[in-house]
């Protein structure tokens, strides 16, 4: 081997020990972030839609993440970003925009069994939170809890005047008694 050629092989050899990021690009870069656990930094440095979705998603930044995973174009993904869709909507507590992502989902995979099971979750979690809003949203209760309150209120009120004019009437017979005793002794 000639020295040249000795040298080469040498300064490829150090130069690829020494820095191999070189050929390494942002998507591996925020990959080998991710597996680290900081989603964050992962985040910033994805420029797929549906990964960075992901890392959003593991870091909490549900708006964030649920941004990205609607604007995933990618047909080969769009199940897994409208299922994903779904899951940010339900961490915020959007039920009912929870349960349109997850139909959406399923109309491309209508079998999945995570997202049926997400579905239903999230359809009784609508419902229940419905049932408990509806008095509070219109300010007023159902007319059966109205008349009931109201003849509540009745009852309190007529047992309070009952509970007066028996206690005026046992005055009243108490003073007669009093004086019907005073009359005899005398």
């Amino acid at each position: 081997m000639t020295l040249q050629a000795g040298l080469l092989v040498a300064l490829s050899t150090v130069m690829t020990a020494v820095d191999a990021s070189w050929f390494r690009n942002t998507e591996q870069d925020a990959t080998k972030k991710y597996h680290a656990g900081e989603y964050n930094e992962a985040a910033s440095g994805f420029t797929d839609t549906y990964r960075r979705g992901v890392a959003l998603y593991r870091a909490g930044r549900y708006t964030e993440a649920g941004e990205s995973f609607a604007s995933v174009e990618r047909e080969d993904i769009k199940p897994d970003a409208l299922y994903n869709l779904g899951n940010t909507y339900y961490k915020r507590g959007d039920y009912e925009s929870a349960v349109d992502a997850y139909m959406d989902a399923l109309a491309l995979r209508p079998k999945d069994e995570d997202t049926l099971h997400n579905l239903s979750l999230a359809k009784k979690m609508l419902e229940q939170t419905l049932t408990e809003e509806i008095p509070e949203e219109t300010g007023e209760q159902n007319p059966e809890e109205e008349k009931e309150e109201q003849k509540e209120q009745e009852d309190e009120e007529s047992s309070g005047e009952e509970e007066q004019e028996s206690e005026e009437s046992a005055g009243e017979e108490e003073q007669e008694s009093e004086e019907s005793s005073g009359e005899q002794e005398q």
